[in-house]
């Protein structure tokens, strides 16, 4: 299976998939989220968590941000990967671009670890649906870490599991983010988040 890039000094490109072992995120979602997002992307830094193929950063890198990080343990997902990320560079090289690009293959709690301290300004995360009660709770003091000043955290679910994705950002009460909104495609839900001001 192959996705393509709708914009961007990627556009057209087509993109490696594995469909047996990801869910892709689908183009018109993925377009519709980074339009949403577009004045926030030049010079931006994104964290792509539980990536796959990498469209959500690679898009973000073709929008113009200078950035982004790449969290996937999958091995097949990983080869696509990388093998997208040549592309990505080659192009970029091409046009007399420089994108800074990292790939952490490693489980999204050990990988966010390893991130770097400076913080992220978009960060995203599309794990598998069935797994996101247990993992967002796992994530949430690395999530808090890692995110800049005035961030962007977008959390893909299922659109039935909307309501509770923000609880399951806030385990203690005490949470840094901030629901903005959040919008159903069909069966994929789309939740926006900013990082509280004035926390540390």
């Amino acid at each position: 299976m192959s996705l393509r890039l709708s914009s961007g000094f990627c556009q057209g490109m087509r993109l490696e998939n594995p469909a047996s072992v990801t869910r892709p995120t689908a183009s018109r979602v993925r377009s519709a989220i980074w339009n949403t997002l577009q004045l926030r992307l030049p010079g931006a830094r994104v964290l792509d968590i539980c990536a796959g193929s990498g469209a959500v950063g690679i898009e973000a890198l073709s929008r113009g941000a200078s950035r982004a990080t790449f969290v996937e343990q999958d091995k097949a997902a990983l080869k696509a990967l990388q093998r997208n990320l040549a592309e990505v560079e080659r192009r970029a090289k091409n046009q007399g671009l420089t994108v800074g690009i990292q790939v952490l293959g490693k489980a999204a709690e050990q990988a966010l670890t390893q991130c770097p301290t400076e913080g992220f300004d978009i960060l995203w995360i599309d794990p598998p649906f069935a797994i996101i009660s247990e993992l967002l709770p796992r994530l949430v003091s690395e999530l808090n870490r890692l995110g800049a000043e005035d961030s962007t955290l977008v959390v893909e679910s299922d659109s039935a599991d909307l309501e509770k994705i923000p609880a399951l950002l806030d385990p203690t009460g005490q949470g840094m983010w901030d629901l903005h909104k959040q919008k159903a495609y069909g069966k994929i839900g789309v939740s926006f988040f900013s990082k509280r001001k004035n926390v540390a």
